[in-house]
């Protein structure tokens, strides 16, 4: 359903995946990881972007020490939404077309720049509901089928405020994923994360900092 618009989209947010075999990087973190942020993550939904630090502090905490994380303000499309992201390990990438707006956050831990390892957002311009949004994403040719992922599990209980609903996905044997149902202030709208499993103890608490702090804007 729809896969036209997808792949005409694809070319401005890079919406394709790339599957290619990542090796882990030197300074990614074991196993136990928790986050916490300061200021909190999650952010009112009334306040303006124009009151938001350009950098702030989050602490990755590794086997019972914490680590300080700079976040930077991702605002680009600031009339539509806003989050941060650790700027020493990714790389943020942005457009808007006629198909939508999106961004996307690919790791460059160690400053080694993988495109298998990602946060993609991507706001759609043609779903305008949550319910539009599931079709397309279920559909025979839609989302999930396109890429070729295997659904391993669903939920509706998600930690994250605008999350509905939160998809497990893999493919192969490498890779692994979710992928985010969103809706909040009458947008809907959708989130993957996608990285190799040998990726696991690294990437997930870097990205759950990215998710933590989205806020979509009326």
């Amino acid at each position: 359903m729809h896969l036209h618009l997808v792949k005409l989209l694809a070319g401005t947010i890079l919406l394709a995946t790339s599957l290619g075999c990542a090796k882990p990087p030197q300074n990614q973190s074991s196993s136990g990881n928790t986050v916490t942020a300061t200021p909190t993550a999650i952010e009112t939904i009334s306040q303006s972007t124009t009151t938001k630090p350009a950098t702030k502090t989050a602490f990755i905490s590794i086997e019972g020490e914490k680590t300080p994380v700079t976040l930077r303000l991702y605002d680009q499309s600031r009339d539509l939404f806003t989050t941060y992201f650790p700027e020493k390990d990714f790389l943020a990438e942005g457009g808007s077309s006629g198909e939508g707006t999106g961004a996307r956050f690919i790791a460059n831990f160690g400053g080694k720049k993988n495109e298998n390892v990602y946060v993609h957002l991507a706001f759609l311009n043609n779903f305008k509901t949550l319910g539009q949004l599931r079709s397309f994403v279920n559909a025979k040719n839609g989302l999930i089928a396109s890429n070729g992922w295997r659904i391993v599990s669903r939920t509706q209980t998600a930690p994250y405020r605008w999350a509905k609903e939160k998809i497990v996905f893999s493919k192969g044997k490498n890779i692994v994923g979710n992928l985010y149902l969103g809706q909040q202030n009458g947008k809907s709208f959708y989130v993957i994360t996608h990285y190799p499993v040998e990726y696991g103890d690294g990437f997930p608490p870097r990205a759950d900092l990215i998710l933590q702090n989205l806020q979509v804007n009326r």
